[in-house]
């Protein structure tokens, strides 16, 4: 019990590269980074920290752009239900192609 009371308190501490890194982050690499965290996530099969990726992704749309919107929200929505589901192998395949497809159109590094 000490062991994890510890640990957590290991990782809380906050990393000032990481802080940096996102501060300047343009919001394009900011999406970025949220895709990574969601195939890290699913590869420690984290559905927690998995699901919260997907809240903030469906956050982050803007539903003034209606059609593109709702293409991304219905991906996430079945992130979400592959995650609920326990298939965490699809999610981190969905995770993963969005990442590159976001990158390639987004010109993100």
């Amino acid at each position: 019990m000490y062991a994890a009371t510890l640990e957590k308190k290991v990782q809380r501490k906050p990393n000032p590269y990481l802080t940096q890194k996102i501060m300047s982050a343009s919001p394009q690499q900011l999406i970025s980074y949220v895709y990574d965290a969601g195939v890290s996530a699913c590869a420690q099969q984290d559905r927690d920290r998995a699901l919260r990726v997907v809240q903030v992704l469906i956050n982050s749309l803007n539903f003034d752009y209606k059609e593109i919107s709702t293409s991304f929200y219905n991906i996430y929505r079945y992130i979400n239900n592959s995650l609920s589901t326990g298939d965490f192998a699809e999610a981190k395949k969905y995770f993963e192609d969005l990442k590159t497809i976001w990158s390639e159109n987004m010109n993100v590094v």
